[in-house]
């Protein structure tokens, strides 16, 4: 079977944005992968639009880790375009390889989603992603001794894992400066080759920054284990290359940890997961890890846009400098930035608390409110009761005393004045005892 220039052989892959077939560029003698737009699509002018726009994005970029476009064009109503053939294999079968491995020699290892789970794609028109690799179904031996992670040389493993990522970086930035966002970054679109080299690949999602045309505020595109918070959210005014960084980060801490960062079985839960939790601990998978490269990866995958590198490049030269055996700018975060970040990811139970707090505040200042206003009203009758027994003892003096005195001059009255004087007597000697 023949498209233009190209005859073709063997299928790599497929998926809802394309076919890729392993062909043979007659011109000029050569293994191309090429990539075949299905039937179906061409009958939706946008998907010919987003297809030819994935070529011409990657055609842009000139890197020696993104895989170069070499044509484009159309046969018989049949769109295609060609692009450099990269032997060796994705990430993700690299990572599979090496969880199969830690298996083999019987170290203890939890089964998680990213093995037996889905990959979860919010555009499910589109299928998976393709890359222009040879597709594999079984991991490369040559692939997986670039990688190996066995304890005796979990340095080396390491040091590998940062200078693909710096690869990765790098090929980031120059897409960047063309105004590109890959939009799709995860281990299945970075390959390997025999080389140890690492290519940037599938472009499908990208968007240039400058056009708009394929998304719009509320599109959620890209593989949802891997997407940023602002990209899962929704928030496309708001995903730049720091959104490429985040997902570049997620996908080192996946070759490290051989687990993915970001948990659940389905997109509710792994939404849930992007926006409030953090992964676990890379140092309590690898103990051996060391702590500045931890923090490179935490940094890139931080949940704040403001928080990760500005740029891939700042990403690329921390990477470097982990290597060269040089401090890096990313630091551990402190106890107080911890709590913020907690509060700012859980701010409905903050809200609820702050709420609970201002209600009891609210309460204990009327509750003391009202008891200091029974106090001055119990002090102000305490008061006025003690008014009226000085005035009722001063009406008892006068009238007792000075009545008595007056009848004393009165003839026959003694035995009156007598028992007037004992009554006055016993009043006060009744006050005696009560006080």
């Amino acid at each position: 079977r023949r498209l233009g220039d190209f005859v073709l052989g063997r299928e790599l892959g497929r998926g809802g944005m394309g076919i890729v077939y392993e062909a043979r560029q007659i011109s000029l003698d050569r293994t191309v992968a090429l990539k075949v737009l299905p039937f179906a699509a061409v009958l939706d002018s946008k998907q010919i639009a987003r297809f030819k726009s994935e070529a011409q994005a990657a055609a842009q970029i000139l890197h020696p880790n993104i895989v170069p476009v070499f044509a484009i064009g159309v046969d018989r109503g049949v769109h295609f375009y060609a692009m450099q053939f990269i032997d060796g294999q994705a990430l993700d079968l690299a990572i599979a390889g090496l969880r199969k491995t830690k298996r083999r020699r019987g170290v203890a290892y939890e089964p998680t989603a990213l093995a037996a789970g889905p990959d979860l794609r919010t555009d499910w028109s589109e299928g998976p992603r393709l890359a222009a690799s040879a597709h594999k179904s079984e991991s490369d031996p040559t692939c997986n001794s670039l990688l190996s992670d066995s304890s005796d040389n979990a340095r080396d493993y390491f040091r590998t894992v940062a200078r693909l990522g710096m690869q990765a970086a790098e090929a980031l930035h120059a897409a960047h400066e063309y105004g590109i966002v890959h939009r799709d970054i995860k281990p299945s679109n970075l390959l390997l080759d025999h080389e140890g080299k690492l290519w940037v690949t599938d472009f499908g999602l990208a968007r240039c920054q400058r056009d708009a045309t394929f998304s719009k505020t509320g599109d959620i595109v890209g593989t949802m284990r891997y997407m940023s918070p602002e990209q899962a959210a929704g928030k496309s005014s708001l995903v730049d290359q720091r959104t490429d960084v985040y997902s570049l980060g997620v996908t080192l801490y996946e070759l490290l940890a051989l687990e993915p960062a970001v948990r659940g079985d389905d997109g509710p839960a792994l939404l849930r997961s992007i926006d409030e939790q953090n992964p676990q601990s890379l140092r309590k998978r690898q103990p051996k890890l060391p702590v500045d490269l931890e923090n490179v990866i935490l940094k890139a995958m931080a949940k704040a846009r403001e928080e990760r590198y500005t740029t891939a490049q700042e990403l690329a030269d921390d990477l470097r400098r982990f290597l060269d055996g040089q401090p890096t700018f990313a630091k551990p975060p402190t106890a107080a930035e911890r709590a913020a970040k907690w509060a700012m990811r859980h701010k409905r139970v903050v809200a609820a608390v702050a709420g609970v707090l201002l209600l009891a505040c609210v309460g204990f200042a009327v509750s003391t409110l009202l008891i200091a206003r029974e106090k001055l009203n119990t002090d102000r009758n305490f008061e006025r009761a003690e008014k009226n027994f000085r005035d009722a003892q001063q009406a008892v003096d006068r009238f007792g005393a000075q009545f008595a005195e007056r009848l004393a001059t009165v003839p026959g009255a003694g035995s009156v004045r007598r028992e007037m004087l004992r009554d006055t007597l016993a009043y006060y000697q009744s006050f005696v005892e009560q006080a």
